[in-house]
């Protein structure tokens, strides 16, 4: 097992140091991130980042908060990539800025099927775990939907997959419980 230590400055200019972590996947895997560069996981990582992986269909994970997009590649990356963008990956995280009115994580799994001849999505449908927010629901619809594959094969040898996700959302307003129900209230008559 490999061991190092990052170091990154925090805003205080103190040094906090994150230990390396193995590939959830397995050693044998190489892990990109959302700029499709080799990386390594560390403590630093989000939790969903560092959990096992059991699922052999598994190949991404995803930490989108207002803050930022994460992505991590587990597995397959000799064979399938996630085309890098970076605008589009913006847009994602600042669809979430107007949902930071509670302190919430939540996850998603979806199930991604390719077109065995040319590598096109043909299905992108959640699998056994749904966001609890529907809003949040189509945020990540919407993310995959944008997703641009990379094959190393003129034909796909990977053409099935899932996109594991969290989803953070922050208390930046200082809003309490009951003037976020009140709020939500107001919005489902307003729909009506």
């Amino acid at each position: 097992m490999l061991l190092s230590c990052f170091t990154t400055k925090s805003t205080d200019n103190e040094s906090i140091k994150y230990e390396s972590v193995p590939n959830p996947a397995g050693e044998n895997e190489v892990v990109l991130n959302e700029e499709g560069q080799e990386t390594t996981l560390n403590t630093g990582d989000p939790a969903s980042f560092l959990k096992p992986s059991k699922d052999p269909l598994e190949y991404f994970r995803v930490h989108i908060s207002s803050d930022g997009y994460q992505l991590r590649q587990l597995r397959g990356s000799k064979f399938i990539k996630r085309k890098v963008d970076k605008g589009g990956d913006v847009l994602i995280s600042e669809e979430l800025a107007r949902y930071n009115k509670i302190n919430f994580i939540d996850d998603g799994i979806i199930i991604v099927v390719l077109n065995g001849n040319t590598g096109a999505f043909e299905t992108i449908r959640f699998n056994t775990r749904v966001p609890r927010i529907n809003d949040l629901a189509k945020i990540v619809q919407n993310d995959v939907t944008r997703w641009s594959m990379e094959h190393s094969e003129e034909k796909p040898v990977v053409t099935k997959f899932q996109i594991h996700y969290s989803l953070e959302l922050k208390n930046k307003t200082g809003s309490t419980r009951d003037a976020v129900k009140e709020e939500l209230k107001k919005e489902v008559i307003r729909r009506k």
